[in-house]
């Protein structure tokens, strides 16, 4: 087996993280908004998004970046490059609950 090279991996994860935050600043931040603003009114709590909230965010985004490129990274040498891998690494880091999830 190979050494990670984690400099790469940081890398990776960085600019995944990056589209991450992107993508989540676009769907919660713009399209569900609405949706969010009456979710947080219904259960007593302020409708805008804090400052600390959104670093928060942010910061999981880059961190949830660089453990999917670590985990496909330590995959690699045992199921080989290539989209097979990376289904099987969704499949395992995709059934991690998150901090906030509930249920």
């Amino acid at each position: 087996m190979g050494k990670i090279n984690m400099g790469r991996v940081i890398l990776g994860g960085i600019i995944a993280g990056v589209i991450i935050n992107v993508v989540e600043g676009v769907v919660n931040g713009v399209i569900l908004q609405p949706q969010w603003s009456e979710a947080a009114k219904a259960i007593g709590r302020p409708a805008a998004t804090s400052a600390k909230q959104i670093v928060a965010f942010n910061v999981w985004g880059f961190a949830a970046g660089i453990i999917a490129v670590w985990l496909y990274a330590a995959m690699r040498p045992r199921f080989g490059p290539g989209p097979r891998t990376a289904i099987r690494r969704e499949r395992l880091y995709g059934s991690w609950p998150t901090p906030w999830q509930t249920e």
